[in-house]
């Protein structure tokens, strides 16, 4: 009777431990389904969920990028990709300051970019929630230098709450086989955590150097396609660059529209920094320059 008695409980454990998968299983995918409809909802609508104006100094940048990606996270987007932006004018209040990202022709090399964006994504990530709880403990963030004249790095934040809820942010990656066989390594050792009833680990591509699979070249456009930009979603991005002597900004939140963001003329040379930029128009795919040079020739024309 004993041995029939641990039978039965350890065959009420079994079912117990099942259910309770199911269960979870049901909350992600109703979940997800939630957060697509928002998103289809949304999506006839986007013009109006992006923001009336940039963030103008780095803390906003980070906050703005932290809901973002969270957002993202929520509605299981595990691989991300981000872009924080790089132009030095919004790290000063100089006009002359102000150059394009090194996408669009920063002025310096990867190393020094990385001056830029390692200190932004070291405050970024804690401030990403991937977890309910951290009992008031603070997110320790580490990083790892891969290839310094790339400028290249791994940051990782650990959660008190758990490894579950670590971070990982490939920074600065560029078309190189080495950075996707990285990129693959990191998939499989970190952010798949190989367990049906728990999300994968988020990871982050920041800055990467392509902007499309024509960067990979002939032979490598196709792999890339179907191992990166196929799977990796823009959740944040704020590109800036100069277009007809006025500041220009491409800003994407999730699941927003691209906005285009352009510094107000108010009469006078259209580089007053104390004037905020306005929205000009949204796209919903990252518009190509001679989109962007019509849409500010009929701004200029009003």
């Amino acid at each position: 009777v004993h041995k029939y008695l641990l039978r039965f409980i350890h065959q009420l454990d079994e079912a117990k431990k099942m259910m309770m998968m199911h269960l979870r299983l049901l909350l992600l995918a109703s979940l997800s389904l939630s957060c697509s409809l928002v998103s289809a909802f949304s999506s006839s609508s986007q013009q109006q969920h992006l923001p009336n104006y940039l963030p103008n100094n780095p803390d906003d940048v980070v906050r703005q990028a932290a809901t973002s990606i969270t957002n993202a996270y929520d509605c299981g987007v595990y691989l991300q990709t981000i872009r924080l932006p790089l132009s030095q004018a919004i790290y000063g209040n100089k006009e002359e300051g102000f150059v394009a990202d090194r996408a669009i022709g920063w002025q310096g090399g990867p190393m020094e970019t990385y001056r830029y964006l390692s200190p932004m994504v070291n405050n970024l990530l804690p401030r990403i929630r991937t977890a309910n709880n951290t009992a008031g403990l603070n997110i320790k963030v580490s990083e790892q230098i891969l290839l310094d004249f790339d400028g290249s790095s791994l940051q990782t934040s650990e959660n008190p709450a758990g490894a579950l809820y670590d971070i990982q942010a490939l920074l600065q990656p560029n078309t190189d086989g080495y950075y996707i066989k990285t990129i693959q390594a990191i998939e499989e050792q970190f952010c798949n955590t190989k367990k049906a009833d728990k999300p994968n680990r988020l990871f982050l591509l920041v800055n990467p150097a392509w902007r499309d699979k024509s960067s990979f070249g002939i032979f490598g456009a196709q792999k890339a396609q179907e191992l990166i930009l196929d799977r990796y979603e823009t959740t944040y991005a704020l590109d800036q660059f100069i277009v007809r002597g006025r500041q220009i900004s491409l800003l994407k939140c999730w699941s927003s529209d691209w906005g285009l963001y352009a510094t107000v003329n108010n009469g006078g040379d259209g580089k007053d920094k104390s004037m905020p930029a306005e929205l000009i128009a949204g796209y919903a795919t990252r518009p190509e320059y001679k989109v962007i040079d019509a849409a500010l020739k009929g701004v200029v024309s009003k």
